[in-house]
């Protein structure tokens, strides 16, 4: 094998570790799972936990953005997630998914407090920014089973920004 093959592997070896030990780091893989199909040793994805409860708020959004119905609803609990999923019913699966992704693809950005947290109770302050218009809203969080989900949101309030979002800055 010619010095520059053996840079190139050991490049590319080092590269995929580099990017498994991120993968990892981030809770991207389980703990090492066997499958009944005698499938020893084989890693398995699985989605991060909500930890924080600013993690949640991010999944919610991300979801609501790429229109998966059921990873938004996963972030709800309590009587928001009853009534989400009545609108689910009521609209369908495909309408429902285009609701969200309409709802959201005007947001240009987001900003959010540290949450003030209060035993399995968080609240979070969250702004979104869009081209022309700030919006806050109070998301209440709960603590169910490790994971923190959202229990009810306040009423969104316009907030008045001395300069818009997108203009040139010279």
């Amino acid at each position: 094998m010619s010095r520059d093959a053996k840079a190139q592997v050991l490049t590319v070896a080092l590269i995929a570790g580099v990017l498994a030990f991120i993968a990892w780091n981030q809770g991207a893989f389980s703990a090492l799972s066997r499958s009944s199909g005698g499938d020893a040793g084989l890693l398995s994805f699985t989605k991060p936990k909500k930890v924080e409860p600013r993690d949640v708020i991010y999944a919610m959004l991300d979801a609501a953005r790429d229109g998966v119905v059921n990873d938004y609803l996963d972030c709800y609990s309590g009587q928001m997630e009853r009534m989400l999923r009545q609108s689910l019913e009521e609209m369908g699966s495909e309408r429902f998914s285009d609701f969200l992704r309409e709802r959201n693809r005007d947001i240009k950005g987001i900003a959010m407090n540290a949450p003030k947290k209060a035993g399995e109770e968080a609240e979070v302050r969250v702004e979104y920014v869009y081209a022309d218009r700030n919006e806050v809203q109070e998301v209440y969080l709960s603590r169910i089973s490790g994971d923190w989900k959202i229990a009810r949101v306040s009423e969104i309030r316009r907030v008045e920004t001395p300069v818009p979002y997108g203009t040139p800055v010279y």
